[in-house]
């Protein structure tokens, strides 16, 4: 399955253009990972066996401006590239940071400005 692995890159992240202060906007993050559960079925059967070692992002965690904002804890299950959509109450201009943290202990960040416009 070698042929089918990815190029790992830092997540996107996006948001409102246009922000006002105390508004709560939707925050989207789109991870670039493969998540491989590593698992392949025997033949013919519902039987499941263990081809290849499992690749896959287990943890995504938000800060806006130092400050942590949630924890996500995921597993094998989630799917490629997963984009996460989460809620973001905004009450001052600031920098967001998205980490993600792989099962093999890779690590991928990301950060984007975030302005109030009024």
């Amino acid at each position: 399955m070698a042929g089918r692995r990815k190029k790992r890159k830092p997540p996107i992240i996006r948001f409102p253009k246009s922000i006002k202060k105390g508004e709560v906007i939707n925050v989207r993050v789109q991870g670039k990972y493969p998540s491989i559960t590593g698992l392949s079925t025997i033949g013919d059967t519902d039987e499941f066996m263990r081809k290849e070692p499992a690749a896959y992002l287990n943890e995504m965690q938000v800060t806006f401006n130092g400050k942590e904002v949630c924890t996500f804890v995921m597993s094998s299950a989630v799917s490629e590239d997963p984009r996460i959509e989460f809620p973001l109450k905004v009450e001052q201009s600031g920098t967001i940071k998205v980490r993600f943290e792989t099962n093999k202990g890779e690590v991928f960040e990301s950060t984007a400005e975030i302005k109030i416009n009024r």
